[in-house]
């Protein structure tokens, strides 16, 4: 970590350790991978709010510039916005020619894109898709700096967020299309309430010196007036990137002139919203070496050391979901114990 991170860090310690709760802030940190599970498990082990939350900011005073980004972030994302104004004059500036991270291949550049809008990692096992990874750039390049849309769609589990992150994990398609930054929102099944919610998170996010307001928008309509602006002024050239679309009705909150990639189970989400359309669709299944691939990884073999149960495990679950790969592994070790 960088001196003026560091000292910022250490300046607001206080005031930080006082305020707040470790667990959301860890689950963030967790999944830009910057925190491991077993220093969450560390923190936890602290008997009291205020000495989880000094335990958590030892740790990170050890770390990277990107642990301050992402705990930067978090604090954003988890509703403590003050907190998160302190830090704010420490983040640490990484530049776009940074060398490649020596373990991903990823720039310095990129992650740090990525981690402050909140992109997620890759997940533990990962498995590349390069055709669809293409499909997708090239439908967002389409765009050309202009409003739209791009629809990732298909069944539950067949990997459209993982393909969506995937996307923007790119120095060179960054800096040509999305110079302005990449801003991850998770949304989900939401009711109004929870939607404001969404949208005034996001908002703090983009307006962090809060040049444009010292208040949250108080109703849907201001937040997408407020939205609209930021991206306009603010962040221009950026990527807005809705996780996990249900409802229609929510996207007319954020039809206000942006660049946006979505994930969804139901293409027609975007019917109704205004400027041009393109879609990837994503099949439900995977081919069966890509299968073995993934179930090797699982179970930390090299895939032709699969025993031959692994062919019938694939075959039978036919690997529509990510969800049952606890299930086929577990399926794997026992017909190896028969």
């Amino acid at each position: 970590m960088d001196a003026k991170a560091r000292n910022c860090l250490l300046q607001h310690r206080e005031a930080l350790e006082r305020d707040i709760k470790t667990s959301y802030i860890m689950d963030h940190m967790i999944s830009n991978g910057v925190l491991t599970v077993s220093e969450e498990e560390k923190v936890k082990n602290e008997p009291t709010q205020r000495q989880r939350a000094a335990m958590l900011i030892k740790m990170i005073l050890k770390k990277d510039n990107h642990s301050y980004i992402s705990f930067y972030n978090a604090l954003l994302h988890e509703g403590y916005k003050d907190l998160a104004a302190l830090l704010h004059g420490g983040i640490p500036v990484v530049s776009s020619s940074d060398g490649k991270d020596s373990v991903s291949g990823i720039t310095s550049y990129v992650r740090t894109v990525l981690c402050e809008g909140g992109v997620p990692q890759r997940p533990v096992v990962f498995v590349t898709r390069k055709k669809l990874v293409n499909a997708i750039q090239q439908k967002l390049s389409k765009l050309n700096g202009e409003p739209g849309w791009v629809t990732i769609y298909g069944m539950a589990g067949c990997g459209k967020s993982v393909l969506a992150a995937e996307a923007v994990r790119d120095h060179s398609f960054l800096e040509d299309c999305f110079p302005g930054g990449v801003h991850w929102v998770s949304v989900g099944k939401q009711d109004k309430s929870g939607l404001l919610m969404k949208l005034q998170n996001l908002c703090a996010r983009l307006d962090q010196d809060e040049s444009f307001s010292q208040r949250l928008p108080l109703n849907i309509e201001e937040a997408k007036d407020r939205l609209r602006v930021l991206m306009l002024r603010k962040h221009p050239r950026s990527l807005l990137i809705l996780d996990d679309i249900w409802d229609p009705w929510v996207l007319k909150a954020f039809d206000n002139q942006c660049q946006i990639l979505l994930t969804t189970r139901d293409k027609s989400v975007t019917d109704s919203v205004m400027g041009p359309k393109y879609v990837v669709p994503v099949e439900s299944g995977l081919g069966k070496e890509k299968a073995l691939e993934i179930l090797s990884l699982f179970v930390n073999m090299k895939k032709a050391d699969l025993p031959e149960q692994a062919h019938s495990i694939i075959q039978e679950c036919k690997v529509v979901e990510c969800s049952h790969w606890g299930i086929l592994t577990d399926l794997l070790h026992k017909r190896n114990q028969s």
